[in-house]
């Protein structure tokens, strides 16, 4: 059955506002691309631009055509932007983008590992105040804020790991919303570090992906059917607490101590001396590729993803322990996956936090869809009244 016109307008709306986020498109081109007649298209554009989401925008094409030049649509730059926020342990990053993705601001602040909960969070939402102000004109749609442990209901409801004292138990999304006066959505920095690269790093593209964080800590996340999965109360992946896996020991240092005589010096000296091709510093990286490669079986059997994507600070040394990692994945798992190391580095969080807010405001336009009898304006109220 034809759903009404009035519905069938919103959903050409939307289609259309979707198209234009991946760049300037002539009428031809959206007509084309979301299946609409060319005076649908006009008039479908015409009311977005009533309402602030499009504007004419000036293109070169490439390939010069014969004729009057086609006139060009976009996002409209006063549309507004979306922020990341990262917070960890010994950092704050910041990223604000507009609503296609562009990253607009990058900055970051380092901090101490023993930093107050209230001066962390006073450090970071100073940080967020300053990146907005250099992203131009618009509203702020939504802030998302990443942590360490596990996220739910914008509270950090478990945290495993060491400094970062009163961080447990901390309200992140009323303690920012508050700082921002924006709607903010939160969780946990693996699972966000998941969702950056299936959208721009090593799994861009792909639907199912496994995130393996392995710096100072050392955690699990995935994302399936394009989405982080989160599970109940937040904690998908969180099989660092089996104790028989071994990752606690990787955060302690204590993976290699049959080889250093109980002693293992710290992670970073040992890429260094296995840079230097030290026979005991390479073997105790075979065992940390053991060690992380196991506790990956885990979440591959678990989930099947088409990728594995090892992240976090030390993926940059990744080529002294992923051949042997990916040797060790595959004889667990029946079907091993395709392993690559992160492309994003650092920003695969803030960047996986920029991809869950935009995801924000496109469900919330979803909802409209279905739902109201209106199309939202670019004002924030009139997405989430």
């Amino acid at each position: 059955m034809r759903a009404p016109r009035r519905i069938q307008r919103r959903a050409n709306m939307s289609a259309v506002l979707r198209y234009c986020l991946g760049g300037p498109q002539t009428l031809a081109d959206i007509a084309a691309g979301t299946g609409i007649t060319r005076p649908a298209a006009e008039s479908v554009v015409a009311d977005l631009s009533e309402l602030g989401w499009l504007t004419e925008t000036a293109v070169t094409p490439q390939t010069p055509r014969p004729g009057r030049p086609a006139t060009y649509v976009g996002l409209s730059p006063d549309a507004g932007h979306v922020l990341s926020l990262d917070i960890g342990a010994h950092h704050v990053t910041a990223m604000a983008a507009d609503l296609a993705g562009t990253v607009l601001v990058r900055s970051r602040r380092e901090l101490a590992e023993d930093l107050s909960a209230d001066a962390r969070l006073k450090a970071s939402t100073e940080l967020a105040r300053k990146t907005l102000s250099r992203a131009g004109g618009g509203p702020l749609w939504t802030c998302t804020v990443a942590s360490p442990g596990v996220v739910h209901d914008g509270r950090v409801a478990y945290f495993g790991g060491y400094g970062m004292p009163g961080w447990q138990g901390i309200e992140l999304d009323e303690a920012v919303r508050v700082a921002l006066g924006s709607r903010v959505r939160s969780a946990g920095d693996c699972t966000l570090g998941a969702r950056g690269e299936s959208w721009k790093g090593a799994a861009a593209g792909v639907d199912d992906v496994v995130f393996i964080l392995a710096g100072s800590r050392t955690g699990a996340a995935s994302v399936i059917n394009g989405r982080v999965h989160e599970g109940l109360h937040g904690a998908a992946g969180l099989i660092g607490e089996l104790p028989q896996l071994r990752w606690r020991e990787l955060e302690d240092e204590t993976f290699a101590d049959s080889l250093y005589d109980g002693a293992s010096p710290r992670r970073e000296q040992l890429f260094a001396s296995a840079r230097r091709g030290e026979a005991q510093a390479l073997s105790a990286l075979d065992e940390y590729a053991d060690v992380l490669a196991t506790g990956t079986a885990a979440m591959v059997l678990a989930v099947a993803p088409q990728v594995v994507v090892v992240g976090g600070a030390f993926s940059a040394q990744a080529d002294l322990f992923l051949p042997r990692f990916t040797r060790r994945l595959g004889e667990l798992c029946p079907f091993p996956p395709q392993v690559a190391a992160s492309r994003l580095g650092d920003d695969a969080v803030v960047m996986g936090g920029l991809r869950l807010a935009l995801d924000d405001i496109l469900d919330g336009i979803d909802s409209i869809v279905r739902e109201a009898d209106y199309f939202p304006s670019t004002s924030p109220a009139s997405l989430w009244q």
